[in-house]
């Protein structure tokens, strides 16, 4: 008699598991970078314009935020980001995406507003049944940066 419940367990494990489909997928990456909701991995790779060198882990990843912020202070700062292509694994469990966007701030130090175009590469990838950015590369395109007096706006 224990031994059918067990069965009956074992039989539609599986079938729940592929019912909640991959962890990864387009739409769920699409939503997380329209909603601006998403986190990265404990160990995850950023490197950015604003840093001299790549940061790895959300521990790093915090404190060189937290020295940017001192030494180069922003107010109404906007970012905008506008995915061009989203590749996933068909097992789900990575993806990349790619696309541009445009940020802009007030650089409280200088008094000047900053507003530039960017181009960005993310790599998503599946963890503890979340998808996760694992490392993340965006540069701001030099032809576009503009700088004007806050005074003037």
């Amino acid at each position: 008699m224990t031994k059918i419940p067990i069965l009956l367990f074992l039989l539609v494990s599986p079938i729940a598991t592929m019912a909640q489909g991959p962890v990864c997928s387009e739409l769920k990456i699409r939503e997380a970078v329209l909603k601006g909701a998403y986190s990265g991995t404990d160990d995850a790779f950023f490197w950015s314009g604003a840093y001299d060198k790549p940061l790895i882990g959300s521990a790093e990843s915090e404190q060189a935020y937290k020295k940017l912020q001192i030494d180069e202070p922003r107010k109404n700062e906007v970012m905008e980001q506008h995915t061009q292509k989203i590749v996933v694994a068909k097992s789900g469990d990575m993806a990349y995406e790619y696309g541009t966007g445009e940020m802009s701030f007030d650089d409280v130090k200088t008094g000047k507003h900053v507003s530039f175009q960017n181009a960005y590469l993310r790599v998503w990838k599946s963890v503890d049944g979340d998808c996760r950015v694992a490392a993340t590369m965006i540069r701001p395109i030099e032809s576009t940066i503009k700088e004007s007096s806050t005074k003037s706006r």
